[in-house]
């Protein structure tokens, strides 16, 4: 009896060691403006995958259609060499009759993070290049008023544990930094959902 009792506890020890596939934030834009470019960058925070990454932007201006977003870029370094791959954004409807925009970069492969942080020095900062992604959408947005979009990135392996979330704000103000001029220094704002 004990020795089930260990290995059980052995087991569960393991489960909790265990990362699963993750993605976290590495760079996020302050706020989507109207007909500007906005980028994001996201790299592994857990274990290997290659079986791609999904990128969506959901909340009110993505159902009311007040955010319009054609395309989205990721760009990422393999073995020296830049690439790029475009796709465009499907805008859907969720099982919960609500609308996203979704890009699915099924060649995207995730490092396992835990790898890239053993490397010291000049070895874990090309590890942390190799393991980025970084996208880039140009939002039309008319309303004279400021929205708010939630952008998420998951990966395809473990969508609803391994997900990164920001909120932005989406604006057609193109002197926005003008008019806010603490909002490059200010931390951004948290939010769960």
């Amino acid at each position: 009896m004990k020795i089930n009792k260990l290995a059980l506890a052995k087991k569960q020890l393991e489960q909790i060691k265990k990362q699963g596939v993750k993605v976290k934030f590495a760079a996020c834009g302050k706020v989507m403006i109207d007909g500007l470019p906005f980028s994001f960058s996201v790299t592994s925070a857990g274990e290997a995958s290659n079986k791609g990454i999904v990128v969506s932007f959901s909340g009110e201006p993505v159902e009311n259609g007040s955010l319009v977003l054609g395309t989205v870029d990721m760009h990422y370094t393999r073995n020296g060499r830049a690439h790029s791959q475009t796709k465009k954004l499907a805008r859907i409807v969720k099982s919960d009759g609500k609308h996203i925009y979704q890009a699915k970069f099924t060649d995207a492969v995730l490092e396992d993070a835990q790898s890239s942080k053993k490397k010291a020095g000049p070895e874990e900062l090309l590890a942390d290049i190799a393991s980025a992604y970084t996208f880039k959408v140009t939002p039309e947005y008319k309303p004279s008023e400021d929205a708010e979009v939630m952008v998420t990135v998951y990966p395809i392996a473990e969508p609803l544990t391994g997900l990164a979330v920001e909120w932005r704000s989406c604006t057609s103000d193109k002197d926005w930094f003008e008019h806010h001029p603490g909002a490059l220094t200010a931390p951004p704002k948290r939010r769960f959902r």
